[in-house]
């Protein structure tokens, strides 16, 4: 029997998608991204309602988003959205040979840390430039003229080149929403840029339509490509992202990715029924960290997931107030929400490390992308009957290791 406020078998399910961040392991986004956007077009079993990322995962959510959006030139559907998200990954790749070996001694120089003597356990040293010194500044500079394309350091013209027809948007019209997390770093805020927050008259759609709402330390801004970009802005590579005076960091550090406004402020008609998370940092390690490198490679994975966790656990809590005998009042305000998770094979995800999130070279994105689209087709092929969240985020049950 149907429950209440479960869509009738007749009506399809409002689906959002939230993506982590995690640098270039974000390339099995791509493959799953892809796949979830092929469904629609062929079977359009579920309807998109929203897409959530953070840094990487903001990319690839933000190139879905623009290419399913609505221009003034034209309308968007998911062909496009899948062409933008793979050519925007294409492009972000080092491809020409001065971007190989520069992203060779990147890589390099991160990978040299994971490597220990076997008697001192001390780390190789890693050669570090502050972004914000002249040092750094004069070999940006030097770089194009290495043939080095702009678009490969500088993300603000990455963005601007992909995202040209931005202003030409049809926000009347938009029918999926998007959420972007970052992190105002003088004050620590955990900002969305909400592409709610842009639309000229929202008539009622939801109870969010002010252009600024901050809630102690949390706030929605409209949505930017400026946005995105400082969602992206890792401080060990870039100087925090200045917008309207205030200065922003990667959202790994407070959001990754948002959800909380996908349901608070919200109807209950236009709150989703699913939510399917595309996690890259597993949430279980297959064994103890010891080694300097594991415990950074762990740290990292675990800095990923707390705040989502926390975000999801509180869904969860609201999923058991509705049962509770006394809250019939509740339950008439609140929908139960199902949380599921994409993730990694066990074996890639024991596999990578945090070094690897800085690999551009395009095999190894290309060998995540891959991934992407096979575990998406067998997941999609068995949804709805599939696990949610939070059974589904383990790779193995829960142990004691000593």
């Amino acid at each position: 029997m149907t429950k209440p406020d479960e869509p009738k078998p007749y009506e399809k399910k409002k689906v959002i998608v939230a993506c982590q961040g995690g640098g270039i392991h974000a390339s099995f986004e791509v493959g799953v991204l892809s796949e979830i956007l092929k469904d629609i077009q062929k079977q359009n079993r579920f309807e998109l309602v929203g897409l959530s990322g953070t840094s990487a995962g903001a990319l690839c959510t933000l190139m879905v988003w623009y290419g399913l959006a609505p221009k003034n030139t034209h309308p968007g559907s998911a062909p496009e959205a899948i062409d933008r998200l793979n050519r925007f990954w294409d492009t972000f790749a080092a491809t020409r040979l001065p971007e190989k070996v520069l992203n060779l001694f990147a890589y390099s120089t991160f990978r040299a840390q994971e490597f220990e003597t076997p008697i001192l356990g001390l780390n190789a040293p890693i050669f570090s430039l502050n972004p914000c010194g002249a040092i750094s500044q004069a070999v940006t500079a030097a770089l194009p003229l290495l043939r080095v394309r702009r678009q490969y350091f500088d993300l603000d013209e990455l963005l601007s080149d992909t995202c040209s027809e931005f202003a030409d948007i049809d926000w009347p019209n938009l029918q999926t929403r998007l959420l972007v997390g970052a992190t105002e770093v003088v004050n620590g805020i955990e900002t969305v840029f909400d592409s709610d927050c842009n639309m000229p008259n929202q008539g009622g759609k939801h109870d969010t339509a002010t252009v600024e709402v901050t809630q102690q330390w949390r706030e929605r801004l409209p949505l930017s490509l400026d946005g995105v970009a400082a969602s992206g802005t890792l401080p060990q590579f870039l100087q925090a992202k200045e917008i309207d005076g205030r200065y922003y960091w990667d959202g790994l550090y407070s959001l990754n990715p948002p959800i909380r406004e996908f349901l608070a402020g919200v109807r209950k008609e236009h709150v989703p029924d699913e939510i399917w998370v595309v996690r890259i940092n597993p949430q279980q390690s297959a064994h103890r960290p010891q080694s300097n490198s594991e415990i950074q490679d762990r740290e990292n994975e675990l800095m990923g997931n707390l705040s989502l966790n926390k975000e999801l656990d509180f869904i969860l809590k609201v999923n058991e107030w509705r049962l509770l005998p006394d809250a019939p009042a509740f339950t008439e305000n609140y929908k139960h929400v199902t949380v599921r998770t994409i993730k990694m094979t066990q074996q890639t995800a024991a596999e990578l490390r945090y070094s690897s999130k800085f690999d551009r070279s395009l095999p190894f994105m290309d060998q995540l992308r891959r991934e992407g689209h096979a575990v998406a087709q067998d997941w999609l092929n068995r949804w709805p009957n599939v696990g949610s969240y939070p059974e589904d985020a383990a790779y193995w049950a829960r142990r004691r290791v000593s």
